[in-house]
């Protein structure tokens, strides 16, 4: 197979370096379009966003959902004061984001749209109840990351600026449902790709949340496994860096090498911390 890959035509570059997965739909920051995760065998070559753009909002959920919520705890550890406006702030790099990745969302779905933010924000799975009227966004397990009336502010200032931008009618409103419990959150490392997930019940094992019917390697527990902070450090460089513009709004980010700390310790880091925090203080992907 590795002599196919080699012999198959190279994708094109991004000029902005933003590429898209068609298949896995990763979103990426990359010098090349080359997969950053599974190099040697993977058959895709990531798109560029001015070629062919997002065609979903599937990037979006899947990025939100499934990678580390490292960010998204920092966010609830720093955000304090304001947060109404804070997260109108949040709603507008949202639309800047989203029109940077190229996506064709917005007024042709606002629903999708709508359903995007909430799911990046807060990195859990989102139900919805719709009728002529009104628009409830149902989160599940939010406090197992957020602190619930914190993120329920931050949700509503960014709604309130999504709404006027999408010409959105409906009143929208935000529930939150408990359905884990006091039952753990999983944390997984695959030692085939290198990756980092945080979705579903904690369990010793996983499928691949992105490719589950093609992959044939299962994500692991890491507390049944070693690993590099290198590799989570890569991970978090070349994802994209909206969070970053998140953190860059909120007031008093003075004590973000602590939160840094102490949530990257829930990944059994606490050696090369300095790195970490220097992604943090130059202002995301470097």
């Amino acid at each position: 197979m590795m002599k196919k890959i080699k012999s198959i035509r190279e994708g094109s570059k991004s000029p902005s370096n933003h590429y898209w997965c068609l298949t896995c739909k990763k979103l990426f920051i990359l010098d090349e379009p080359r997969c950053p995760f599974m190099t040697e065998m993977c058959l895709n070559t990531p798109v560029p966003v001015e070629l062919f753009p997002p065609e979903t909002s599937d990037s979006l959920e899947k990025f939100g959902l499934f990678y580390p919520k490292v960010y998204q705890r920092i966010i609830n550890k720093l955000a304090e004061d304001d947060l109404i406006s804070i997260g109108r702030d949040f709603g507008r790099i949202y639309l800047d984001f989203l029109n940077e990745w190229n996506f064709k969302l917005l007024k042709k779905q606002p629903l999708q749209t709508v359903k995007g933010f909430v799911v990046l924000l807060t990195g859990c799975e989102t139900a919805q109840r719709v009728n002529e009227k009104s628009i409830t966004f149902l989160v599940m397990d939010v406090e197992k990351i957020w602190d619930k009336e914190k993120v329920r502010k931050l949700l509503l200032g960014g709604i309130e600026i999504l709404k006027g931008e999408l010409n959105l009618g409906h009143t929208v409103e935000l529930d939150f449902v408990d359905v884990f419990g006091d039952k753990e959150i999983g944390k997984y490392f695959c030692s085939k790709c290198g990756m980092f997930f945080e979705f579903g019940l904690k369990k010793d094992m996983t499928s691949c949340p992105f490719m589950p019917q093609k992959c044939m390697f299962n994500p692991v527990n890491i507390d049944k496994i070693e690993y590099s902070d290198e590799l989570l450090l890569k991970q978090l460089k070349i994802m994209p860096d909206i969070y970053m513009r998140f953190i860059k709004v909120i007031k008093g980010k003075k004590d973000i090498k602590e939160a840094l700390n102490e949530v990257l310790s829930d990944w059994h880091i606490s050696q090369g911390l300095e790195k970490f925090y220097k992604v943090f203080k130059e202002g995301g992907n470097i």
